[in-house]
């Protein structure tokens, strides 16, 4: 099954058609009026968050270009994050 591919102009509609608002969604969620308005064109974390959950999907599946999947470390770079670890001496001055 293919993934479906929102925006903001398909998030608003799929809103609608299940009966509701994007200010009612912001007002239920007790959140600024304009809060889920502005989700739809630029970052807005608490915004973001009640249209996802409202929606049924994840805020990463509908924002895909603001939540990039996190990188996964290379190896190489993990053993020189370990070894900085491992490797660090406490700094022990003498007592004035």
């Amino acid at each position: 099954m293919q993934r479906r591919t929102w925006d903001r102009y398909s998030i608003k509609a799929e809103i609608e058609r299940r009966g509701e608002s994007l200010t009612g969604l912001a007002i239920d969620a007790d959140l600024e009026k304009s809060a889920c308005r502005v989700a739809l064109v630029r970052r807005n974390i608490r915004g973001e968050k009640v249209i996802a959950a409202f929606l049924g999907v994840s805020v990463e599946e509908l924002w895909p270009d603001r939540y990039k999947a996190p990188k996964r470390k290379t190896i190489a770079e993990r053993e020189r994050l370990a070894r900085q670890k491992r490797d660090a001496t406490p700094d022990i001055g003498e007592a004035a």
